[in-house]
């Protein structure tokens, strides 16, 4: 399991791969287990993974992967999300 340097946005965020990949499904799971997805994925000077998103809502996104993460009794794949009402 190890460290994943993220810049989003400008803004340097450090998790672990087991956060990013904790939804197998997940577009972002994919990206970071499978190797020829990976490669490709743009990086910045220092090497940190690129994404032009907004830190404040990934941020968000992290947080609550790694909520799911600690929930050991659900894997990620069972984990079923729907849009908050307004």
């Amino acid at each position: 399991d190890d460290v994943i340097e993220l810049n989003i946005g400008g803004e340097k965020i450090t998790t672990l791969r087991s956060t990013l990949t904790v939804i197998p499904t997940s577009k972002l799971a994919q990206m970071f287990t499978d190797p020829e997805l990976e490669s490709k994925l743009p990086r910045d000077k220092n090497g940190a993974f690129f994404f032009d998103y907004n830190p404040t809502y990934f941020n968000f996104l992290i947080d609550q992967l790694r909520a799911i993460k600690r929930q050991p009794k659900r894997p990620g794949y069972q984990w079923e999300f729907q849009a908050p009402y307004i």
